[in-house]
């Protein structure tokens, strides 16, 4: 029976640096969406030090560098170099001067106990081989009193329903596949245990469901490449690559309306105070 590999550090580092340039841009800009709502729901006071685990190209990190205000500071950190290279172009083209950019590994962050005031984490737990170990990490650089704010994908629906199901039916078909460290979605629940053991209490939790078009196949084929799947397809040959595009789109197409491709994907944020 076919067993799919798990992602090393270094296949998630290679997978966001093919992807940087086209991160968060084919088709609508979810991760934006995803970033703003979670800084909307954690406490995060005006001159707070900020810490983003994951930071992407900055879709937490922009929004929180502009609610702490000049007075404030914060610290984006991501495994990716070439994402980080992105990221500081965004922070440039808004002129903020609040932010530091770091290449650093959540799983053993290199700052000094109770440094932090607020840590994120947008959509990106699943990406750490040791989950727990990162979550304590960031128990640890938070000040006690401070609070973390985490987001991920809810498991009802499924993410990115009815595309990203039907690719991995295909990925099983063609026995191919490589499984990021930790699932990709969760209950509400299961968020909450996870914050938990880690150290954080008084936690708040919920789930909002978003409906996404993306108008082409080609905005879709392109996000899928930015995202975890992308390291599934990039590890195929080209002529397997464009065999696999060509029959995935086949079985795509009749789910297309006319305005594009419908899909859904509901995510759950957590707040909790250290």
């Amino acid at each position: 029976m076919f067993e799919p590999k798990i992602a090393s550090k270094e296949t998630i580092e290679q997978l966001f640096d093919s992807a940087a340039a086209s991160y968060n841009r084919s088709g609508p800009s979810i991760f934006t969406e995803f970033g703003e709502r979670l800084v909307e729901q954690v406490p995060m006071e005006r001159g707070a030090r900020v810490l983003d685990v994951a930071t992407g190209t900055g879709a937490a990190l922009l929004p929180a560098a502009r609610r702490v205000g000049q007075d404030g500071h914060v610290t984006g950190i991501d495994l990716s170099g070439g994402i980080l290279k992105e990221a500081e172009n965004a922070v440039r083209s808004e002129c903020l001067t609040n932010v530091e950019l770091l290449k650093m590994d959540a799983g053993h962050l290199e700052f000094a106990d109770n440094t932090f005031d607020v840590v994120m984490c947008a959509l990106g737990i699943f990406l750490f081989p040791n989950m727990d170990a990162s979550l304590r990490e960031m128990h640890r650089v938070c000040t006690p009193g401070g609070h973390i704010g985490i987001s991920v994908f809810d498991k009802n629906p499924l993410p990115f329903e009815p595309g990203l199901p039907l690719l991995l039916q295909q990925f099983a078909a063609y026995q191919v596949g490589v499984m990021m460290p930790q699932p990709t979605a969760y209950a509400a629940n299961e968020v909450e245990t996870l914050l938990s053991r880690s150290g954080f209490s008084t936690i708040e939790t919920s789930s909002e469901r978003y409906e996404f078009v993306y108008a082409s196949e080609d905005d879709w084929w392109a996000f899928l490449l930015t995202v975890g799947p992308g390291a599934t397809i990039r590890e195929m040959d080209e002529e397997t690559r464009s065999r696999f595009k060509d029959e995935y789109l086949v079985g795509l197409r009749p789910l297309f309306n006319d305005d594009g491709l419908h899909v859904s994907v509901a995510v759950v944020c957590s707040t909790a105070q250290r």
